[in-house]
């Protein structure tokens, strides 16, 4: 007997539409206790009901669902890819237009990849039950995650849709050995996930739509101008529609963030959005992406070889973990190979980043966008060309590095998972103060930590 999650949902999608200006009511106490309000105006296309509020779902774990996920994870979590592929392939033929949101790309039956991300989430959750500080730390899978949902414009009633297909997937694949009480202490851990995670996300909501130039959900924009960078790399970018609610805004975001671009390239309004870096400077009046075209990428492709000045496209709010120090002039070193160069533009930028040196890798200087605008900034550089100079070994590269730069610096890396999963190992292992690592996908089906120190 599998547990039903307490709240339905009859709707499970909402294609993006522009997103429009709404007035609402925002209330403050005052000193004495009295309440005022005032009228606030919101730009979101979020039609469906947002918030936890009369969910039902729970607010706390029990001792007995905590022991309950203790004792059975690890019976649980050598099945767990398993179950999350039975999960998405439930889950999107039930619902194919759920493939709004995922990248077939990355999804059975052509990848495993998302699974494993789902995977790796789950038993990273039911790993520290007891003790969950390690996952909702800032800048840690939980803030990521919960940062893409909103990117994506997830609202609660599909966490539904989740917790019953998944519980559901579990049953499938775990058989019989799941007992009712095995299946109330799983129901209620992902319940209470999901509560948290409906929480923190309406308040990333709010938080994009305080921003100056804020939304929430997807709004359209026209393309303004692209360039090309390289042979295979484009910046696109984009400005409010003449008359739209948007017009005239300028664009507040946390440098490292992305935005998510979404183009319904067949007309059937399947096209999920695709995550981008923002590369233009933070309050400018257009928002912009660096785009590489990937073999048999369909929207790279696309954009590469369709895109046109004047195409209307929907985007979403910038959002992202991957960010700017906290405190000012934080001493750091950026470090990237061929299209991860990205977010050290604005990171670059940023007010609270004291940059000592900027080290790339790419294939020829050629191939290297922002190779100029890096150059003209008057920091030092260390570029590696591997059809120059051969590849870098790592364990050279960080010699290197840290030669030039010390270690007593933040390491913001950016590149092919494993050339970051080995750049972030031989840092750690050699004192470097603290590693922060990005992945252009899911972080979690990879090796790479958000981040680690010393």
């Amino acid at each position: 007997m599998i547990s039903k999650c307490p709240f339905s949902f009859n709707a499970v999608t909402s294609y993006p539409d522009a997103a429009k200006a709404t007035t609402t009511t925002t209330g403050t106490t005052g000193k004495d206790g009295s309440r005022s309000t005032s009228p606030v105006t919101v730009i979101t296309n979020l039609a469906n009901p947002r918030s936890s509020d009369g969910m039902g779902l729970p607010t706390e774990l029990s001792t007995a669902t905590i022991d309950m996920i203790v004792a059975t994870a690890p019976a649980v979590a050598p099945k767990m890819l398993d179950i999350t592929k039975c999960f998405y392939s439930k889950v999107l033929s039930k619902h194919p237009a759920l493939l709004q949101w995922f990248n077939p790309a990355h999804n059975v039956p052509n990848s495993d990849h998302q699974p494993m991300a789902l995977a790796g989430a789950c038993i990273a959750y039911a790993t520290n039950i007891k003790d969950l500080t390690p996952l909702l730390v800032g800048g840690g899978p939980v803030a990521a995650i919960c940062h893409r949902h909103a990117a994506l414009a997830i609202f609660p009633g599909q966490y539904v849709v989740v917790h019953d297909n998944l519980m559901e997937a579990i049953g499938d694949i775990l058989g019989d050995i799941v007992t009712p009480e095995i299946a109330a202490a799983w129901s209620e851990a992902v319940l209470f996930l999901a509560k948290a995670m409906i929480d923190t996300e309406e308040s990333l909501y709010k938080m994009a739509e305080q921003r100056s130039g804020g939304w929430s959900g997807f709004s359209e924009f026209d393309v303004s101008e692209i360039n090309s960078l390289t042979e295979d790399v484009k910046q696109i970018s984009f400005k409010p529609p003449a008359g739209g609610v948007l017009e005239g805004s300028t664009f507040e975001f946390t440098p490292g963030q992305y935005l998510s671009l979404q183009i319904d390239m067949d007309g059937d309004n399947k096209s999920a959005p695709r995550h981008y870096t923002v590369t233009s400077p933070v309050n400018a009046d257009y928002l912009q992406c660096t785009m590489k075209k990937i073999p048999g990428g369909k929207l790279s492709t696309y954009v590469h070889e369709q895109l046109k000045v004047g195409d209307k496209v929907t985007l979403s709010a910038p959002f992202g973990v991957f960010v700017e120090p906290e405190t000012e002039m934080t001493s750091t070193v950026l470090m990237s190979a061929g299209i991860g160069v990205t977010p050290m533009v604005n990171l670059y930028r940023s007010k609270t980043t004291d940059v000592k040196l900027i080290v790339h890798v790419d294939k020829t200087p050629d191939s290297h966008p922002y190779k100029g605008y890096f150059d003209d900034s008057g920091i030092d550089t260390l570029y590696k060309y591997t059809k120059v100079d051969g590849r870098p070994v790592v364990s050279e590269l960080i010699t290197e590095t840290l030669a030039k730069a010390g270690k007593d610096n933040e390491f913001y890396i950016c590149g092919p998972e494993k050339w970051m999963d080995d750049i972030q190992k031989e840092l750690l292992a050699n004192g470097a103060k603290k590693v922060i690592c990005e992945v252009f996908g899911s972080q979690l089906a990879t090796g790479c930590p958000f981040f680690a120190g010393n």
